[in-house]
């Protein structure tokens, strides 16, 4: 059913005719969700960290509520930041507004767009021309649903790449064998492939997965679904991790805090994020 689906998107992926049943099953959930009254003055009061006021050549970090879960991230985050030398702000270091995605996954466009007004008003106050993510469900609706003409939206995977094309940060290669799991809004969702994968290849070995980039299966977390159930979603994670051991690799590396989550406590080797890697290979 829709309230089921993952929306991980690989069915729109693969379908030979180009449906989009994503936006389908998205539109059918808004057709049946219940208004909802949701206390808003939280958002007046929230502002930059200090120091917020930025320069054009700032980058504002925003990490998302998945990421301020998963600490190990953004901690490896700001250390390759601080270690390349790029002027940053934190946006969210202390707790933030959620980007409204997984409002607009549920069906629930006019308290997304609530929050979407906040945080757009946020960033073209802090003056930065850069938006960085570490999250790709945020990546996603910030690329999609913000109006931002004039900031720059881009994924860690993506910055790290330039950082190490323009020399700012160099890594050494460990030789440990590694895979690299495609996250659903990253990849199918952004067309995002090569970057982590280049800067992967210079932290180790890299191996591909049995299905890889569009085919990539999904880690069985999405916040897509409203119903599916525990077990179904353990089903789906084993599944992507025995696709993920196909090259015997040492470690699982992935680039989405959720997938991480998802995958640490069944996967038969390590899960680092990609941040992780770079910032503990970095010379």
């Amino acid at each position: 059913s829709a309230d089921k689906c993952l929306m991980c998107g690989k069915c729109v992926a693969v379908c030979p005719v180009g449906v989009d049943s994503c936006n389908i099953k998205r539109s059918l959930r808004g057709q049946r969700a219940v208004p909802a009254k949701v206390d808003y003055s939280y958002f007046s009061t929230y502002s930059l960290p200090e120091g917020g006021e930025s320069s054009q050549d700032r980058i504002l970090y925003y990490a998302g509520c998945m990421t301020q879960l998963t600490p190990v991230i953004s901690n490896a985050v700001t250390t390759v930041l601080d270690r390349a030398g790029v002027d940053f702000t934190f946006m969210d270091r202390n707790g933030g507004i959620c980007c409204g995605r997984p409002l607009i996954l549920a069906g629930r466009e006019s308290q997304a767009n609530e929050m979407i007004k906040r945080n757009t008003e946020l960033i073209r106050e802090s003056g930065a021309k850069v938006l960085l993510l570490s999250c790709p469900i945020c990546y996603k609706v910030f690329r999609e649903n913000y109006d931002l003409k004039g900031i720059r939206v881009v994924h860690y995977t993506e910055y790290f790449d330039e950082l190490m094309r323009s020399g700012r940060i160099s890594l050494r290669n460990s030789g440990e064998k590694l895979v690299y799991h495609d996250p659903c809004e990253l990849g199918r969702g952004c067309g995002v492939y090569r970057q982590p994968r280049t800067v992967l290849s210079a932290a180790g070995e890299l191996v591909e997965a049995g299905k890889h980039h569009d085919e990539s299966i999904c880690c069985g977390g999405s916040l897509g679904s409203l119903t599916l159930s525990y077990d179904d979603r353990k089903d789906i994670t084993l599944k992507a991790l025995d696709n993920l051991m196909y090259a015997s690799p040492e470690r699982i590396v992935t680039a989405c805090p959720l997938c991480l989550k998802t995958f640490s406590p069944y996967a038969p080797r390590k899960v680092s994020d990609f941040a992780e890697v770079v910032a503990n290979n970095m010379n």
